[in-house]
């Protein structure tokens, strides 16, 4: 039997609109014994459903085409670029749900709430107060009764709404609420998510479907708010929790609300493509943090596991373009079964993706890309990541020193987590040595993989190897742009705010070293990007445009220091 009831792979952006890419996804999920397909959008419902009763279509209409017939002119009027839009993304949906009902799989939409379209603005003033939109006017409940009931009726097929209520990438939150009206100051966070996900919860329920509520939040005073809704909600609804309290950042710890959902059935998600861990680009290999966050999970009570597949800040991009897919791979086989091989594993990418040649040995080919690869992470976490904190912009580079530390130390603060980590990037000789030493190392995992990368294994074939070479160079040259960043940026920290004493002369030397290679590396990578032609999302983090921000507002800011 499956350690987890509800093994789910979950597409993000434009892919939950691309039938190529979800056939693809379900081929996938009948290959790899997984249950379910999440389509993921903060607006997925809203692209669906008008709703038509905010338009004046009548409640005894059965379906989309009965509220047209009603509202079509309304719909031209106010809203033309929507008219179309919701029957044919219907009639998509509707041909997905088949296709995955014949084998088996079921369907999910994943969204953030509140989501709505600016229509609905200019049809109740009423929700605009002194500039901002309030998210405790009573509309917004018959709304969202509207909503899913409509939804419902046009696609039985889905079989639930995932939702996250806690998030500031909502439309309209009381996680990031403007609004000082009477109504606002009258109720607590806690109450307006148990508001919100009982509007939702009702006509959801009524439809025989299933609510899951993710508890995505960016602090731990929100994720205390959300938990204490969470507690009182009914008990069929299902808590989704992110492996960690504050979104996929592998260096956190695993996630507190874990087994303390009450009565609930919980979920775990895991990010694969790697948002904050190098996008595939730079491989990041998490067998073990697979295995291990899966583990935590399962003792806390999950019966489900959700493996995120891309980003909808990220066009164009998927797992299924990187090594990183071999996470997948893991999560598929290790939400099955904790005691499959990791051989077992790498084989499965390989021969998933026509890398070895037909007939031929593996053993050489399956030792070959674990020794490569399977280290990977430990090289990204030393070049993104500065003492376990997070000091990329979604693996992208920084771009100033406020902008680097405000990620590490306020955005993505681990320190709110992880007590020990207080500490971990202030302003001292030994944190810059520590950190200087991170990035070094760093660069020397990484230029050692050129060696054997150079090595084609029995049973490879040699276009798969050229594709692997290809990719381990634009890794070592990502994780050299990270050593002039992390140099100069602690640095320049220490320079601008601690007490040196005799680090004072040494650490100015090593400044104009750093600084002078953020312009080499931004060179290297203008040649780079002229001379090469990978797929774009590989420049867009070779950015040499990035190193040269970084370089200038380093060079500002010292130039502008008071003597000391």
């Amino acid at each position: 039997m499956p350690r987890f009831a509800v093994r789910a792979l979950e597409l993000h952006s434009a892919y939950a609109w691309d039938i190529a890419w979800a056939r693809r996804a379900l081929d996938f999920i009948a290959a790899h014994d997984m249950t379910a397909l999440v389509l993921h959008r903060n607006d997925i419902v809203d692209q669906v459903v008008y709703p038509g009763r905010m338009f004046g279509a009548s409640d005894d209409c059965a379906n989309i085409f009965e509220r047209y017939q009603q509202i079509y002119r309304k719909l031209y009027k106010y809203t033309p670029t929507r008219r179309s839009g919701p029957y044919q993304r219907r009639d998509y949906l509707r041909r997905l749900c088949d296709l995955a009902a014949r084998q088996g799989t079921e369907v999910w939409l994943q969204n953030k709430e509140l989501s709505f379209h600016d229509i609905f603005l200019e049809f109740n003033p009423q929700l605009t107060k002194g500039g901002t939109v309030c998210p405790n006017e009573p509309f917004w409940w018959d709304f969202l009764d509207a909503k899913y009931t409509e939804l419902f009726q046009d696609l039985p097929g889905i079989a639930g709404i995932i939702t996250a209520p806690g998030t500031g990438e909502s439309r309209l939150s009381a996680a990031a609420n403007r609004c000082d009206c009477d109504l606002c100051r009258g109720v607590t966070r806690p109450q307006w998510y148990s508001k919100l996900i009982g509007a939702m919860h009702a006509p959801i329920r009524a439809a025989g479907k299933q609510l899951a509520v993710r508890d995505f939040v960016f602090d731990r005073a929100a994720h205390e708010e959300l938990a204490g809704a969470i507690e009182g909600l009914p008990a069929d609804i299902i808590i989704s929790l992110k492996n960690t309290p504050h979104d996929y950042y592998p260096t956190f710890p695993d996630n507190p609300r874990l087994g303390r959902v009450g009565p609930h059935r919980q979920w775990i998600e895991y990010d694969c493509m790697g948002q904050y861990f190098g996008w595939g680009i730079a491989p990041s290999i998490m067998i073990d943090d697979i295995a291990r966050r899966l583990s935590v999970a399962e003792a806390a009570g999950a019966d489900g596991a959700v493996f995120r597949t891309d980003w909808e800040s990220l066009d164009g991009h998927s797992v299924f373009h990187t090594p990183n897919l071999v996470n997948l791979h893991a999560g598929a086989a290790l939400s099955r079964d904790a005691a499959v091989p990791r051989a077992g594993i790498w084989r499965s990418w390989l021969e998933g993706q026509g890398m070895l040649t037909p007939g031929a040995d593996a053993a050489s080919a399956i030792a070959w890309v674990e020794a490569l690869l399977g280290g990977s992470w430990e090289i990204t976490r030393r070049a993104c990541y500065a003492q376990d904190c997070v000091f990329s912009d979604s693996t992208n580079y920084p771009v100033s020193l406020d902008h680097a530390f405000w990620l590490a130390e306020e955005k993505n603060s681990l320190r709110d987590w992880d007590s020990a980590k207080a500490d971990a990037l202030v302003p001292t000789e030994a944190v810059a040595r520590r950190v200087m030493a991170e990035k070094d190392e760093a660069v020397a995992r990484a230029e050692a993989l050129l060696t054997l990368a150079a090595l084609c294994p029995a049973g490879l074939t040699a276009a798969a190897h050229r594709d692997i070479v290809a990719r381990i160079d634009v890794f070592v040259r990502y994780v050299r742009g990270y050593r002039a960043i992390g140099h100069a940026l602690i640095l320049a920290r220490v320079l601008l705010q601690g007490r040196l004493g005799a680090f004072r002369e040494e650490a100015e030397t090593l400044l104009r070293v750093a600084l002078a290679d953020l312009l080499d590396n931004a060179a290297a990578f203008d040649a780079f990007a002229r001379e090469t032609d990978h797929p774009h999302r590989v420049y867009t983090l070779l950015s040499p445009d990035r190193l040269r921000a970084l370089h200038a507002d380093l060079t500002r800011r010292l130039a502008t220091r008071p003597a000391s």
